[in-house]
Protein backbone atom coordinates (compact mmCIF):
# COMPACT_ATOMS: atom_id res chain seq x y z
CA UNK A 1 0.00 0.00 0.00
CA UNK A 2 1.20 3.41 -1.29
CA UNK A 3 2.20 5.68 1.61
CA UNK A 4 0.31 8.83 -0.04
CA UNK A 5 -2.48 6.88 1.09
CA UNK A 6 -1.78 7.96 5.17
CA UNK A 7 -1.76 11.56 5.51
CA UNK A 8 -2.46 14.14 8.22
CA UNK A 9 -2.79 17.68 7.36
CA UNK A 10 -2.53 20.03 9.99
CA UNK A 11 -4.68 23.44 9.68
CA UNK A 12 -2.27 25.64 10.34
CA UNK A 13 0.31 24.26 11.52
CA UNK A 14 1.20 27.06 13.87
CA UNK A 15 -0.87 28.29 16.60
CA UNK A 16 -0.80 31.40 18.69
CA UNK A 17 -2.97 31.76 22.01
CA UNK A 18 -3.80 33.56 24.43
CA UNK A 19 -3.35 32.69 28.21
CA UNK A 20 -6.35 31.57 30.09
CA UNK A 21 -8.16 31.65 26.41
CA UNK A 22 -9.55 28.04 24.37
CA UNK A 23 -8.08 26.86 21.75
CA UNK A 24 -8.84 24.45 19.01
CA UNK A 25 -5.83 22.80 17.24
CA UNK A 26 -7.55 21.05 13.50
CA UNK A 27 -5.84 18.43 11.26
CA UNK A 28 -7.45 16.14 8.28
CA UNK A 29 -6.52 12.50 7.69
CA UNK A 30 -6.54 10.15 5.08
CA UNK A 31 -6.00 6.49 4.79
CA UNK A 32 -6.89 3.12 2.41
CA UNK A 33 -9.80 2.70 1.82
CA UNK A 34 -9.94 -0.81 3.21
CA UNK A 35 -8.66 -0.01 6.57
CA UNK A 36 -10.88 1.34 9.41
CA UNK A 37 -9.94 3.30 12.33
CA UNK A 38 -10.13 1.71 15.50
CA UNK A 39 -9.19 5.09 17.53
CA UNK A 40 -7.04 8.01 17.80
CA UNK A 41 -5.13 10.13 20.23
CA UNK A 42 -3.54 13.26 20.27
CA UNK A 43 0.22 13.21 22.03
CA UNK A 44 2.80 15.42 23.37
CA UNK A 45 5.19 12.87 24.29
CA UNK A 46 5.69 9.16 23.96
CA UNK A 47 6.25 6.28 26.61
CA UNK A 48 9.58 4.54 26.88
CA UNK A 49 8.16 2.15 23.79
CA UNK A 50 7.29 4.92 22.06
CA UNK A 51 3.50 4.25 22.31
CA UNK A 52 2.10 8.06 22.62
CA UNK A 53 0.65 9.26 25.57
CA UNK A 54 -2.74 10.61 25.01
CA UNK A 55 -3.37 14.21 26.09
CA UNK A 56 -6.56 13.18 27.53
CA UNK A 57 -5.06 11.31 29.90
CA UNK A 58 -2.31 13.80 31.25
CA UNK A 59 -3.16 14.98 34.68
CA UNK A 60 -1.69 18.55 33.80
CA UNK A 61 -4.67 18.65 30.76
CA UNK A 62 -7.18 16.79 33.14
CA UNK A 63 -10.79 18.81 32.98
CA UNK A 64 -8.91 21.14 29.78
CA UNK A 65 -9.18 18.98 26.71
CA UNK A 66 -11.42 17.72 24.66
CA UNK A 67 -12.07 16.01 21.78
CA UNK A 68 -13.77 17.80 19.40
CA UNK A 69 -13.67 15.77 16.40
CA UNK A 70 -16.97 16.25 14.04
CA UNK A 71 -17.25 14.23 11.10
CA UNK A 72 -15.12 11.69 9.45
CA UNK A 73 -11.20 12.15 8.83
CA UNK A 74 -11.54 15.11 10.32
CA UNK A 75 -9.59 15.20 13.73
CA UNK A 76 -9.38 18.90 16.38
CA UNK A 77 -8.36 19.06 19.77
CA UNK A 78 -10.17 21.67 22.50
CA UNK A 79 -7.59 22.70 25.13
CA UNK A 80 -9.29 25.50 27.28
CA UNK A 81 -7.41 27.61 30.65
CA UNK A 82 -4.51 27.56 28.44
CA UNK A 83 -1.08 27.50 30.49
CA UNK A 84 2.38 28.42 29.40
CA UNK A 85 3.08 24.79 29.97
CA UNK A 86 0.65 24.00 27.06
CA UNK A 87 3.20 25.69 24.48
CA UNK A 88 4.25 22.45 22.65
CA UNK A 89 3.93 20.50 19.45
CA UNK A 90 1.26 18.68 19.44
CA UNK A 91 0.41 14.92 17.04
CA UNK A 92 -2.25 13.37 15.94
CA UNK A 93 -2.07 9.47 15.26
CA UNK A 94 -4.67 7.16 14.25
CA UNK A 95 -4.99 3.48 14.86
CA UNK A 96 -6.43 0.91 12.07
CA UNK A 97 -6.66 -2.75 12.07
CA UNK A 98 -3.57 -3.57 11.52
CA UNK A 99 -1.38 -0.19 11.10
CA UNK A 100 -1.19 2.95 12.75
CA UNK A 101 -0.02 6.47 11.41
CA UNK A 102 1.29 9.63 13.10
CA UNK A 103 1.50 12.77 11.30
CA UNK A 104 4.56 14.67 11.35
CA UNK A 105 5.80 17.83 12.08
CA UNK A 106 2.29 18.17 13.89
CA UNK A 107 0.95 21.25 15.06
CA UNK A 108 3.27 23.87 17.32
CA UNK A 109 0.72 25.83 20.14
CA UNK A 110 2.67 29.13 21.42
CA UNK A 111 0.95 30.31 24.28
CA UNK A 112 1.35 34.24 25.55
CA UNK A 113 0.24 36.86 27.59
CA UNK A 114 0.12 40.87 26.46
CA UNK A 115 2.44 43.33 27.85
CA UNK A 116 2.18 47.00 26.96
CA UNK A 117 4.91 49.29 25.69
CA UNK A 118 5.52 52.66 25.30
CA UNK A 119 6.27 52.65 21.04
CA UNK A 120 6.43 56.13 20.57
CA UNK A 121 6.63 59.12 22.69
CA UNK A 122 7.01 62.84 21.19
CA UNK A 123 6.10 66.35 23.78
CA UNK A 124 2.41 66.01 21.13
CA UNK A 125 1.56 62.52 21.95
CA UNK A 126 2.42 59.06 22.66
CA UNK A 127 1.45 55.58 21.67
CA UNK A 128 1.27 52.59 23.35
CA UNK A 129 1.15 48.87 22.08
CA UNK A 130 -0.41 45.90 23.57
CA UNK A 131 2.27 42.95 22.08
CA UNK A 132 2.66 39.35 22.86
CA UNK A 133 5.57 37.06 21.78
CA UNK A 134 4.05 35.48 18.93
CA UNK A 135 1.02 36.41 16.41
CA UNK A 136 -2.51 35.76 17.81
CA UNK A 137 -4.28 33.26 15.15
CA UNK A 138 -7.69 35.24 15.90
CA UNK A 139 -6.95 38.56 15.10
CA UNK A 140 -8.56 40.15 18.27
CA UNK A 141 -10.50 43.31 18.79
CA UNK A 142 -8.05 45.21 21.79
CA UNK A 143 -9.48 47.27 24.79
CA UNK A 144 -7.90 49.69 26.58
CA UNK A 145 -8.07 50.60 30.07
CA UNK A 146 -6.77 53.85 32.18
CA UNK A 147 -6.91 53.01 35.83
CA UNK A 148 -6.59 56.39 37.28
CA UNK A 149 -10.34 56.44 37.33
CA UNK A 150 -11.37 52.76 36.22
CA UNK A 151 -12.24 54.08 32.61
CA UNK A 152 -12.54 52.26 29.65
CA UNK A 153 -10.58 54.25 26.61
CA UNK A 154 -11.19 52.97 23.57
CA UNK A 155 -12.30 49.23 21.33
CA UNK A 156 -9.95 48.95 18.67
CA UNK A 157 -9.37 47.00 16.29
CA UNK A 158 -5.99 47.75 16.41
CA UNK A 159 -3.30 46.38 18.78
CA UNK A 160 -2.26 50.27 19.84
CA UNK A 161 -3.55 53.63 20.84
CA UNK A 162 -2.39 57.22 20.57
CA UNK A 163 -2.88 59.54 23.53
CA UNK A 164 -2.79 63.52 23.07
CA UNK A 165 -1.29 65.74 24.83
CA UNK A 166 -3.73 66.20 27.38
CA UNK A 167 -3.43 62.94 28.70
CA UNK A 168 0.54 62.74 28.89
CA UNK A 169 0.76 64.71 31.87
CA UNK A 170 -1.93 62.62 34.21
CA UNK A 171 -0.78 60.24 36.50
CA UNK A 172 -2.41 56.63 35.89
CA UNK A 173 -1.89 53.31 34.64
CA UNK A 174 -3.16 52.20 31.59
CA UNK A 175 -3.55 48.20 30.80
CA UNK A 176 -4.95 46.56 27.20
CA UNK A 177 -7.53 43.20 26.83
CA UNK A 178 -8.20 41.25 24.29
CA UNK A 179 -11.65 40.99 23.54
CA UNK A 180 -13.37 38.16 24.42
CA UNK A 181 -10.27 37.47 26.53
CA UNK A 182 -10.11 37.65 30.66
CA UNK A 183 -6.36 38.13 29.64
CA UNK A 184 -4.96 41.34 30.48
CA UNK A 185 -1.71 43.05 30.33
CA UNK A 186 -0.53 44.19 33.09
CA UNK A 187 -0.71 47.98 33.79
CA UNK A 188 1.86 50.37 32.57
CA UNK A 189 2.13 53.44 35.23
CA UNK A 190 3.53 56.83 36.19
CA UNK A 191 5.75 57.20 38.66
CA UNK A 192 4.34 56.69 42.14
CA UNK A 193 5.81 56.37 46.00
CA UNK A 194 8.56 58.62 45.31
CA UNK A 195 10.62 59.01 47.95
CA UNK A 196 12.91 61.36 48.97
CA UNK A 197 16.06 60.52 51.33
CA UNK A 198 18.78 62.35 53.16
CA UNK A 199 22.57 60.63 53.92
CA UNK A 200 23.45 60.81 56.59
CA UNK A 201 20.76 61.40 58.92
CA UNK A 202 20.47 63.00 61.34
CA UNK A 203 22.23 66.20 62.82
CA UNK A 204 24.40 67.61 59.98
CA UNK A 205 27.26 69.74 60.74
CA UNK A 206 29.21 72.29 58.38
CA UNK A 207 31.84 70.80 56.34
CA UNK A 208 29.95 67.08 56.53
CA UNK A 209 29.15 65.08 52.79
CA UNK A 210 25.64 65.04 52.37
CA UNK A 211 23.98 62.72 49.04
CA UNK A 212 20.03 63.40 48.89
CA UNK A 213 19.08 60.03 47.06
CA UNK A 214 15.53 59.42 45.14
CA UNK A 215 13.45 56.25 44.78
CA UNK A 216 10.44 55.39 42.51
CA UNK A 217 8.14 52.92 41.43
CA UNK A 218 7.46 53.05 37.59
CA UNK A 219 6.75 51.04 34.10
CA UNK A 220 8.59 52.06 32.08
CA UNK A 221 11.33 52.63 34.63
CA UNK A 222 12.08 56.70 35.50
CA UNK A 223 14.00 57.96 32.76
CA UNK A 224 14.72 61.12 34.78
CA UNK A 225 15.41 62.20 38.01
CA UNK A 226 15.52 66.06 39.24
CA UNK A 227 15.93 67.73 42.65
CA UNK A 228 14.88 71.28 43.55
CA UNK A 229 15.27 73.64 46.83
CA UNK A 230 11.78 75.09 47.64
CA UNK A 231 12.04 79.21 47.66
CA UNK A 232 9.05 81.27 48.22
CA UNK A 233 8.93 82.44 44.39
CA UNK A 234 9.98 80.17 42.11
CA UNK A 235 11.68 76.44 43.29
CA UNK A 236 15.81 76.01 42.37
CA UNK A 237 16.53 73.05 40.05
CA UNK A 238 19.79 71.93 41.62
CA UNK A 239 20.31 68.43 39.50
CA UNK A 240 19.13 66.63 37.02
CA UNK A 241 20.09 63.28 38.52
CA UNK A 242 18.60 60.29 40.93
CA UNK A 243 21.27 61.28 43.74
CA UNK A 244 22.72 64.73 44.36
CA UNK A 245 25.99 65.37 46.20
CA UNK A 246 26.69 68.55 48.28
CA UNK A 247 30.51 68.06 49.64
CA UNK A 248 32.15 71.20 52.09
CA UNK A 249 28.02 71.72 53.03
CA UNK A 250 27.17 74.77 54.91
CA UNK A 251 24.09 76.89 56.23
CA UNK A 252 23.31 77.88 53.28
CA UNK A 253 22.24 74.65 52.22
CA UNK A 254 19.47 74.32 54.90
CA UNK A 255 15.78 74.25 53.71
CA UNK A 256 13.25 72.17 52.34
CA UNK A 257 14.65 69.84 49.34
CA UNK A 258 12.08 67.54 46.77
CA UNK A 259 12.86 65.33 43.94
CA UNK A 260 10.54 64.45 40.83
CA UNK A 261 10.50 61.06 39.18
CA UNK A 262 9.42 61.27 35.04
CA UNK A 263 8.87 58.29 32.99
CA UNK A 264 6.90 58.20 29.51
CA UNK A 265 3.56 58.55 31.66
CA UNK A 266 3.71 61.27 33.80
CA UNK A 267 5.43 62.63 36.58
CA UNK A 268 5.67 62.67 40.74
CA UNK A 269 7.13 65.01 43.14
CA UNK A 270 8.88 63.57 46.78
CA UNK A 271 6.86 64.74 49.96
CA UNK A 272 10.30 67.71 50.74
CA UNK A 273 12.71 66.59 53.11
CA UNK A 274 14.08 69.00 55.59
CA UNK A 275 17.97 69.54 55.90
CA UNK A 276 18.97 71.88 58.75
CA UNK A 277 22.97 72.52 58.72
Amino acid sequence: ISKACWHVTYTPDHVCALKGTSVDLSCSYTHPANRTVRKSVWFIKQKAGGEPVDVREDEKYQGRVQDTQNSQNNCSLRITNLRETDAQTYRFRFYTDGCDYTGEPGVALSVTDLKVTVSVWTDQDMELSCNTTCTLSNNPTYIWYRYKNGQKLKTTNDNYIVLDSTSLHDEGSYSCRAYESECRSPPVYSPKNTRAVVHPSGNIMEGDLVTLSCSSDSDPPVHNYSWFKQRESTDTLLTTSQNYSISNINTNHSGLHYCTAHNQLGRQNSKPVHMNV
